[in-house]
């Protein structure tokens, strides 16, 4: 307010100094005056507009700050993988390592041992497939630190089948999320080829 004020009066002083009939001298340093009040209007203004935006950047600073977000600077979290290759012979419990990975953001699942781990606190949603052949019914579970949050099943008599599903889960920093075969499994079998997956993402912090 204090700059427009004082922008505003030497204005008024310049309209009314170029209005008046003066001596040459003292006319030409009036006309050097004005010139000198254009010039420090114009920093004035600019360095108005450069507080602005240093506001703004302030402004934008303190609301990451306290709205508990990741940084700006961190990549997405998500992931998908496939099992390329069929099993025939699963363990009891055994973990299923989706080797194919197409994504990986985050670099948060470990494809040697097939386990998601949450780079940090969030709501994430996970997905498992799997797919049999005619004759074969296979359970899955997917896994939370080792205890099972939800489980999927695929079998038929005759058809292949493929059985799929989802599940949110609010993850602090360092969780495991993994996929394993159930003990209730009539089978011992996977089909793979790209068709069973595993995928993951982050939702929201």
């Amino acid at each position: 307010m204090a700059v427009m004020l004082v922008l505003v009066l030497l204005g008024q002083l310049s309209v009314h100094v170029l209005g008046q009939s003066l001596p040459a001298e003292l006319g030409t340093t009036l006309l050097s005056l004005v010139a000198e009040e254009r010039n420090l209007r114009a920093q004035l203004e600019a360095e108005a507009d450069l507080l602005e935006r240093e506001l703004d950047k302030l402004t934008t600073l303190r609301q990451n700050a306290t709205c508990g977000c990741p940084s700006l600077s961190s990549s997405p979290v998500a992931f998908t993988a496939t099992l390329g290759h069929n099993i025939a012979t699963l363990g009891k419990q055994q973990a299923i390592i989706y080797e194919e990975v197409t994504l990986n953001l985050g670099d948060a699942y470990d494809v040697r041992h097939g386990i998601f781990t949450a780079p940090f606190a969030g709501l994430y949603e996970f997905t498992a497939v799997v797919l049999n052949r005619g004759g074969v019914s296979t359970g899955l579970s997917l896994v939370l630190n080792g205890e099972a949050v939800t489980k999927v099943q695929s079998g038929d008599s005759s058809y292949y089948t493929m059985g799929t599903n989802a599940v949110a889960l609010k993850l602090v920093a360092g969780d495991e999320v993994w996929v394993r075969h159930t003990d209730q499994s009539d089978s011992n079998s996977i089909q793979g080829e790209s068709t069973s997956s595993f995928t993951g993402y982050l939702i929201d912090v």
